[in-house]
């Protein structure tokens, strides 16, 4: 008996011991795929307002304003383009500061936190766009109180740095989705200092303990008010990565995991409560030993059910021999007796083991019902090495990401002004690509999409160019959602000056002669608002002409063309290669 329960105990044991070990791979992978997930969409709500500064500081009045702050009509001027690029944008504030940090004019210039007559010169962003670069810094507004993002970038007159134009982003929005999902978040910034996360109460504390040197800087940028930070962990621990660790925070268990968001110097991070996984394993692990606890039950209903059969056996056999010695008459009426006796003892055993077997069988149905899901899910999860299909998927996932990154990357670049990388392209792979960009955007509107003529080639640079037609192309699905027939054709061919001509005809509204005189200006749209900043054909304008081209809108009643002219391939490189 002991070593029954010895043997019962163990296999229970290593059943809990490996679930939990699946258990705990399931959570790694889920955790990386919560981590990745809102890297993600924290990088693209952020990325879509690294051009915003430039852009804003290109606007003449900002100019006007820097080469004269004493004109208080000029400085009007500036304060309401910044208080329009504010709504049009939905940031936290738009300003602009002089080459001194003092701040000129702001969005919120008609407000009591207004930033006017502020100076940020000790703010890192600032002195980052002062020396003509992108300036990028997370803190608590030293005005407002209110934590915020902020970009900055160099307002140049001529060839030198006059002034900064600084956005500053509300960030907070991602913990109320956070919390809404159920997740525990924090991000740190590059110092080790959490400020963003779902738990008010490690706001501005840092993970691990900080250097003086660090703290030192914390103070002299106010970048999260006046008091130091205080450390959650009182040692150095692992850092975030994709493999799930234990962890211990202010005395609570964790699992923790993460990864860092390139570009920014950030670290989001996941906590996982560890008693999920062991939860799930005791789970099975309970089911398992009740499942043999049952069985083990059965075995010996059983056997004892055969050893009584055999004693009664052995009994009846005695009492014949008793009865064969009795005289002949009392033989009989004994016989008739002892038949008639078995019979009642025969139907009282029948109706016994009837109602033994019920009761066993509805004892055992749940269990068992259990034991042979779990099986079966077991038998699947062996079974599924589907190497083809998982290869296929992962390469074009892969090539995807790799497009998507590459987009991202050139978005940068452009941002900070780099020249276009001109090469020869050929305008079926460029086509091709962005087809498939806008596949399901295309399919859920309903929209169709036909090309033809795009067999040449240009000079230009393959992504920024896919860029531009994603962008007009989506521009003419959303200008057909209330028509039931969407069409849209792509064509090219040579133009009498020896450019190529790529056009994008849809069989929307059209263009109002007002809306064409104001179609490539940053921030007009015609889309409702909160559907688009308005950037789109800005940005598409300066991506043709960093590639020698031009871009024209033309009123075709029905619908619109967008045409783009660029430079053909020179007919004196004829072993230049033309690539996608």
């Amino acid at each position: 008996m002991l070593i029954t329960v010895a043997s019962l105990s163990l296999v229970v044991w290593l059943t809990y011991a490996w679930f939990h070990s699946v258990a705990l791979q399931d959570s790694e992978r889920s955790g990386k795929t919560i981590v990745q997930r809102l890297a993600n969409e924290l990088l693209i709500s952020v990325e879509k307002f690294e051009h915003l500064p430039y852009l804003v500081g290109a606007e003449h009045v900002l100019s006007q304003a820097l080469m004269f702050p004493q004109d208080r009509q000029r400085l009007a001027d500036a304060n309401r383009y910044l208080e329009f690029a504010q709504k049009r944008t939905s940031v936290m504030a738009v300003y602009l500061m002089d080459i001194e940090g003092n701040t000129l004019a702001s969005s919120n210039w008609n407000q009591p936190s207004s930033f006017v007559g502020r100076n940020y010169r000790f703010r890192p962003y600032f002195q980052t766009a002062r020396h003509g670069e992108t300036g990028r810094f997370y803190a608590v507004g030293a005005t407002t109180g209110e934590p915020g993002y902020f970009i900055a970038a160099p307002v140049n007159l001529g060839k030198h740095v006059a002034g900064v134009v600084a956005v500053k982003i509300d960030l907070n929005v991602f913990e109320d989705r956070w919390r809404a999902q159920d997740l525990r978040i924090a991000i740190s910034d590059e110092k080790g200092v959490l400020f963003l996360t779902t738990e008010n109460t490690w706001r501005y504390r840092s993970l691990y303990p900080l250097s003086k040197q660090v703290v030192s800087l914390l103070s002299q940028t106010l970048q999260y008010g006046q008091p130091t930070p205080m450390t959650l962990i009182n040692h150095e621990g692992p850092k975030p990565s994709h493999r799930m660790v234990s962890l211990n925070v202010d005395g609570t268990p964790y699992l923790f995991q993460g990864q860092t968001l390139d570009g920014l110097g950030w670290q989001l991070m996941l906590f996982s409560d560890p008693a999920a996984p062991k939860a799930r394993a005791l789970l099975v692990a309970e089911l398992v030993g009740m499942g043999m606890a049952s069985l083990l039950l059965l075995s010996a209903l059983i056997w004892q059910y055969r050893r009584r059969i055999a004693e009664r056996q052995a009994s009846m056999r005695e009492r014949a021999l008793v009865v064969a010695e009795l005289e002949q008459r009392i033989a009989n009426r004994t016989s008739e007796l002892t038949t008639a006796n078995d019979a009642a003892v025969q139907t009282a055993k029948l109706a016994l083991l009837g109602q033994m077997a019920a009761g066993i069988s509805h004892e055992l149905s749940q269990p068992l019902t259990a034991l042979r899901t779990l099986s079966n899910n077991a038998s699947q999860f062996l079974e599924r090495h589907d190497a083809d299909n998982a290869h296929r998927n992962l390469r074009l996932i892969g090539e995807l990401c790799a497009r998507m990154g590459s987009i991202v990357a050139e978005l940068k670049t452009f941002a900070r002004k780099e020249p276009a990388r001109l090469q020869p392209i050929a305008l079926k792979n460029v086509v091709s690509s962005t087809l498939m960009l806008i596949e399901p955007i295309r399919q859920a509107s309903g929209t169709q999409v036909v090309s033809s003529g795009i067999d040449g080639h240009v000079l230009g640079d393959p992504i920024r160019l896919e860029q531009v037609l994603v962008n007009l192309l989506r521009n003419s699905i959303d200008a057909m959602q209330a028509q039931t027939n969407r069409h849209i054709e792509i064509g090219a061919h040579s133009t009498a000056d020896g450019l190529v001509c790529i056009s994008v005809q849809d069989q929307g509204p059209g263009l109002s002669e007002d809306v064409q005189q104001h179609l490539f200006e940053p921030f007009f749209t015609t889309k409702p608002s909160g559907q688009g900043l308005g950037l789109g054909l800005a940005l598409s304008k300066a991506i043709i002409r960093e590639m020698g081209g031009r871009i024209e809108a033309v009123n075709t009643c029905p619908g619109a063309r967008f045409n783009l002219f660029l430079q053909p391939v020179p007919a004196t490189k004829p072993h230049a290669r033309p690539t996608d």
